[in-house]
């Protein structure tokens, strides 16, 4: 994805760091940082790898899963969708997140999604729908407990979490694969760098890193515009289907409590992108919090991955109460 693809009108910067509240549930409490989730726990010896839970397009979609050790009650589940540009990566490459999330009590899931070009949009979004209907439908074999079962992604993987907050069955995502009397709808939703307004095509003369340009020729052989029009489907600047995919388009009132954390440096999904969603959020009275990270990139590590690994903690921790 390349910064000209991604970026919206007007660039937001010179907002703080920390931890930013724009609109509060009350379940959340006065404090949201006060306290994290003190069940962490020893988790299974295995991932179980490879567990089938849908067909879709001719191809066998899986995920794995890792339980913590915590007896026989159904926990809260944490499902991570990995980036890629939606045409590329692997489930394994959550195998540290959902160790981390099994240590906190949670069952962890790392999910598997038909890729583009092959496969278009809304395919990913489909499959994404079709990972939770299976797992809610299967509550019991993995000890989950379906009521509770938050999403995480990232960049790619951050855009079907958003879409599994914002949308329902009406919204007609919920048409392939099996288990589709069983609901898609997830208790909340945590997003890092994700594109959430494909129309923001339209912006002219954005600024171009060739650095972005060259990364992007290295991971995918191909153009970040290409990597975008592989996945939409896209015909120009103007085509429809832009709208339908933006996930600004899905926002109502009842959407799943989202944490946004965006790097303000980030040169493939501008930060305004997260500021757009989080507005969108608080005209529809959605709850939802924006961290923003400063000087972060499309990604980053360190102490600054300690903090988001902080904030995601208390984030769940609340959200599973």
């Amino acid at each position: 994805m390349s910064a000209a693809f991604l970026s919206l009108s007007g660039r937001v910067r010179g907002l703080s760091f920390l931890l930013i509240v724009l609109l509060s549930a009350p379940a959340w409490g006065q404090n949201p940082l006060s306290a994290v989730n003190a069940g962490a726990s020893a988790v299974a010896s295995e991932i179980e790898k490879d567990i089938v839970y849908s067909h879709a397009g001719g191809q066998t979609l899986t995920l794995d899963v890792l339980r913590p050790m915590a007896g026989k009650r159904a926990q809260p589940a944490v499902v991570y969708f990995h980036g890629g540009g939606w045409q590329a990566g692997a489930k394994w490459h959550g195998h540290e997140w959902i160790k981390r999330f099994a240590r906190q009590g949670y069952v962890g899931v790392t999910v598997g999604y038909r890729f583009a070009p092959q496969f278009k949009w809304p395919s990913q979004v489909e499959d994404a729908k079709a990972a939770i209907r299976f797992l809610r439908a299967h509550a019991a074999a993995y000890q989950i407990d379906p009521d509770r079962i938050a999403v995480v992604g990232e960049s790619a993987g951050g855009y079907l979490a958003l879409m599994l907050g914002v949308t329902s069955t009406q919204d007609g995502f919920d048409q392939t694969g099996e288990n589709r009397d069983v609901s898609s709808r997830v208790r909340a939703v945590a997003s890092y760098s994700s594109a959430t307004d494909f129309t923001a095509l339209r912006r002219p003369g954005a600024p171009r890193d060739p650095q972005v340009d060259a990364d992007m020729l290295r991971y995918y052989g191909k153009t970040g515009e290409q990597v975008v029009k592989d996945f939409t489907g896209a015909e120009g600047p103007d085509d429809p289907i832009l709208k339908r995919i933006s996930v600004l388009t899905y926002v109502s009132s009842d959407d799943a409590p989202t944490l946004i954390v965006q790097g303000d440096a980030d040169p493939i999904v501008e930060v305004a992108h997260a500021s757009a969603l989080a507005e969108a959020f608080k005209k529809a009275g959605v709850p939802h919090r924006l961290y923003l990270v400063p000087g972060g990139g499309h990604g980053w590590k360190g102490t600054q991955r300690q903090e988001t690994d902080r904030v995601l903690d208390v984030f769940l921790a609340e959200q599973f109460r």
